[in-house]
């Protein structure tokens, strides 16, 4: 069964063009012809667009999905206090084994190690637990990983760590 081509009246036509006189170059674009770069790596298909760096100059330019990623206090304070200003926040997202996300408030290198930290206030949130249970989750899930986590104390500034090291975990 043959289909008929659509057949756009010149008055819908016009009207279209209306609409999209009020709208931004970008909506007005034309749509792009296929890439015809050859691929970076032997498994990244021909036409896959290249990789950009993680975090652009411009914050602002990351499109927002839920959680705005500002740090709290506390986080702001143990990256001044206790990391001395080394740890990229929430940098990177690890995907657990039951589909799960975690993504730890900051990320150091220590000789050579990775190190996830997770920074709690002293006042225990109801959101607490389910960090706690995605933190454990990952530590299991990544055994080459060195996982802190460390809660303030009511004294601010002062922080109590539980290090779990992938010696402990058996690597």
């Amino acid at each position: 069964m043959s289909r008929a081509a659509p057949h756009f009246s010149a008055d819908w036509l016009a009207g279209y063009r209306r609409r999209l006189d009020g709208k931004p170059t970008a909506a007005r674009a034309p749509v792009p012809a296929p890439c015809a770069h050859a691929p970076a790596h032997a498994c990244e298909p021909a036409c896959a667009t290249p990789s950009r760096p993680y975090a652009p100059a411009d914050s602002r330019a990351l499109p927002l999905r839920g959680w705005t990623g500002k740090q709290t206090e506390t986080e702001k304070r143990y990256n001044r206090l206790v990391l001395a200003g080394a740890g990229r926040f929430e940098a990177v997202t690890l995907h657990l084994p039951g589909g799960g996300r975690y993504t730890p408030d900051f990320m150091t290198l220590d000789e050579g190690t990775v190190t996830f930290h997770e920074v709690k206030g002293s006042y225990r949130l109801a959101s607490q637990g389910r960090a706690l249970t995605a933190f454990q989750e990952a530590v299991a899930a990544f055994p080459c990983f060195r996982f802190v986590w460390a809660v303030e104390r009511a004294q601010k500034g002062v922080f109590d760590r539980r290090v779990f090291a992938p010696a402990e975990t058996g690597v």
